[in-house]
C-alpha cells in the first residue's frame, strides 16, 4: 500500500493514520515552508515505512496535480495499491490531490481532529466518479508524548519540577492528581530550547499543556501556553490549561476575558493557596476539567 499525505501545519492528522494502517510508502506531499515539518514526519514513521518527499507549490493546483501524476507513474504504482490522505496542506493541495485521486479512482482518507476526537473517514469512488464514504472509526491511541512533541518542534528536553519551593509543591501535587488519570504526563517541558511548559499530558491521542501557576503571577502563564500552542510551537490543536491556586473574582475579569480570547482552560484551585495542599473536592475538580479538556469521560 502506498499512503500519499499533504503536509500542512498540524502534523498529527498526517501520522495517526499511518500509525493506524501502516503502509509500504509514504509520499510525503510539501511546500517549501512545509518541508522541515515533512522531514520531523518522515523520522516517526512505522517500521518498514519507506518515506518519498515530493516538494510542490502550495497554491498551483495545475502544477502540483501534474507532479504528483508524474511521480505515480514514473515509480509505476497502480490505481490499487495508492490511498489519499486529504488532511493536511493548503486547501488547494487538498483539491490538487484530489483530482489525482478521482483520476485514478483511488481512495481517500480524511481525519476528523476537532471536537476533541480523532475520526477517520475512508471514501471510495463509484464507476461514475461519486464518491462514496465506506468506513468511519474512533480511532485509538496511537501516538506518544515524545512522538508529538518529535512531530512539531524536534528539539525538546524534559527538565521536571520547579526548582523554586512553593511552585514545585504546586506542580507536585497537580502532577500526583492528574497521573492517574491520564495516559501520560510529562513534566518541565523547554521546547526548542528556548519555551518552557510546565506539564504536557496526553489522553488517546489528544494533547495539552498545562501552566501551574501560585500567587498573582498568572499574566506569564497565559503569555506562556498561548506561545506554546501557537503555530511555531504546538499548533492550535494543542489544548491550553492554566491551572491557579487562586479564586478568580471580579478582580480578575481581564485575565479571565484574555484567557478565554487566547482559548485558554482556567481551572481554579484556591485550597492549595489557603492550605498549602489540594483539598479533595479540588483534586477531583482538576482532574474532571483536564480529561474534558482532552476529550475524556469520568
Amino acid at each position: 500500500m502506498i499512503t500519499v499525505s499533504l503536509i500542512g501545519e498540524q502534523p498529527i492528522p498526517n501520522l495517526l493514520p499511518l500509525r493506524y494502517q501502516p503502509p509500504q510508502v509514504v509520499v510525503l506531499v510539501h511546500s517549501d515552508r512545509t518541508e522541515r515539518a515533512a522531514r520531523r514526519l518522515g523520522r516517526l514513521l512505522p517500521p518498514g515505512c519507506e518515506p518519498v518527499y515530493c516538494s510542490v507549490s502550495a497554491y498551483d493546483i495545475r502544477a502540483m496535480s501534474s507532479d504528483l501524476a508524474d511521480l505515480i507513474e514514473k515509480q509505476g504504482w497502480t490505481a490499487a495499491e495508492l490511498t489519499f490522505n486529504l488532511t493536511g496542506g493548503t486547501k488547494s493541495m487538498a483539491l490538487a490531490a484530489y483530482l489525482v485521486a478521482a483520476q485514478w479512482r483511488s481512495p481517500f482518507l480524511y481525519l476528523q481532529s476537532e471536537g476533541k476526537q480523532t475520526r477517520l473517514y475512508r471514501y471510495e469512488f463509484e464507476t461514475d466518479g461519486t464518491p462514496r464514504m465506506v468506513d468511519d472509526r474512533l480511532l485509538p491511541g496511537l501516538i506518544t508524548i515524545d512522538d508529538y512533541l518529535r512531530a512539531y518542534v524536534g528539539d525538546y528536553q524534559l527538565t521536571g519540577f520547579a526548582k523554586e519551593n512553593a511552585g514545585s509543591r504546586f506542580e507536585q501535587a497537580v502532577h500526583a492528581a492528574l497521573q492517574p488519570a491520564v495516559d501520560e504526563i510529562a513534566v518541565g517541558a523547554k521546547l526548542l530550547g528556548a519555551l518552557d511548559v510546565d506539564f504536557v499530558v496526553r489522553c488517546d491521542n489528544q494533547v495539552g499543556i498545562i501552566e501551574a501557576k501560585t500567587g498573582p503571577g498568572v499574566k506569564k502563564g497565559i503569555d506562556q501556553l498561548n506561545t506554546a500552542g501557537g503555530q511555531r510551537y504546538l499548533g492550535t490543536y494543542t489544548q491550553k490549561i492554566l491551572v491557579s491556586d487562586q479564586r478568580w473574582d471580579h478582580t480578575r475579569s481581564n485575565l479571565r476575558e484574555l484567557a478565554e480570547a487566547r482559548r485558554i482552560q482556567v481551572i481554579e484551585v484556591p485550597s492549595f493557596g489557603t492550605e498549602g495542599a489540594l483539598s479533595s473536592e479540588d483534586a477531583e475538580g482538576l482532574v474532571q476539567k483536564v480529561c474534558g479538556c482532552l476529550g475524556r469521560r469520568r
